[in-house]
């Protein structure tokens, strides 16, 4: 048996198949939440069908992989097209008056590199620092090395870290049954009046019911709160090519400012991370000056810096 036909039956015929399977199936998400979970790892198959594919016309008339490979890009395009055409609102100026900027970051319970983390949010000098997952030793180094004031929940799961003590501060209970989300909001001030940072962490999507909950608690939360001064922000362990984000982006009333931004895994092979999980959302009252990813500072996620500013009315 020739090298390129161990390779075909060996390796590119199950990657084909793998992929051309789970993005065909990952199509059920639209009415399954378990088949829903399939759709969150849609760039994997789109690799595992590109290399198929390329295997394939590389070979010369290998019907099969071909079918394969074309079945599993078209499959996983099928579920990110909708996010990468996904009209936005058009930005501001870099000068745009009121701006703030906003820091989402999951330190991962993890304080290695600290001394890299505060430096890196020194220089950054954020308005507001909304943290899931960190431990007191950051808190406190935040809180007294950089000035920050500190508003939590019912625990420390996200911590919203501000200029100026927060007006007022909810710690909204975990839910029913304890399925309710980690989270914290701060009403804060501003120079357009004031405005509330919603903090969020979700639950892995892999445990479907506890995660349809986070969903469902997040949205009663919001649902009689005015959107327009709203920062949602925080790590939703969710893709936008799920169809579960796409039903809650459209019950939020809130546009996601992030599109496709991967920032996970951190912490794979050269730093690669091929999931968008952690998402700015902000209310209509807010422009978008920029959203840009910030660098590997020791946790399975990166940070997401976002420069908000008031639109002008």
């Amino acid at each position: 048996m020739s090298l390129v036909r161990f390779v075909l039956r060996g390796v590119v015929l199950p990657l084909g198949a793998l992929s051309a399977a789970a993005a065909i199936a990952a199509q059920g998400g639209r009415f399954s939440d378990r088949l829903d979970v399939l759709t969150h790892f849609a760039p994997l198959y789109l690799a595992g069908g590109t290399v198929t594919l390329a295997a394939a016309i590389f070979a010369h008339r290998r019907l099969v992989p071909a079918l394969l490979g074309a079945a599993a890009v078209i499959g996983s395009l099928a579920l990110m097209l909708p996010e990468l055409l996904r009209p936005q609102s058009p930005p501001l100026a870099p000068g745009a008056a009121g701006q703030i900027k906003l820091i989402q970051f999951n330190a991962a319970r993890d304080s290695q590199g600290l001394e890299q983390r505060l430096a890196w949010l020194a220089t950054e000098d954020p308005d507001v620092l909304v943290v899931e997952d960190s431990r007191a030793v950051f808190q406190t180094a935040v809180t007294q090395r950089l000035g920050r004031q500190m508003a939590c929940g019912k625990t420390c799961e996200v911590a919203i870290f501000t200029r100026a003590p927060a007006k007022q501060i909810e710690a909204p209970r975990r839910g029913r049954k304890g399925l309710g989300p980690a989270v914290t909001i701060a009403h804060l001030p501003g120079i357009g009046g004031e405005y509330t940072v919603v903090g969020i962490h979700y639950v892995w999507p892999t445990d479907i019911q506890t995660h349809a909950e986070n969903s469902a608690r997040l949205l009663e939360l919001m649902k009689d709160r005015p959107p327009e001064r709203v920062i949602l922000v925080g790590d939703f362990n969710s893709t936008p090519w799920s169809f579960s984000r796409r039903r809650e982006d459209a019950a939020l009333r809130l546009e996601r400012r992030t599109r496709a931004l991967p920032t996970y895994p951190a912490n794979g092979p050269f730093g690669l991370a091929v999931l968008p999980i952690d998402h700015v959302y902000a209310g209509s009252g807010w422009g978008t000056v920029s959203i840009t990813r910030g660098p590997r500072l020791g946790s399975d996620h990166y940070p997401v810096v976002a420069v908000l500013s008031p639109r002008p009315k």
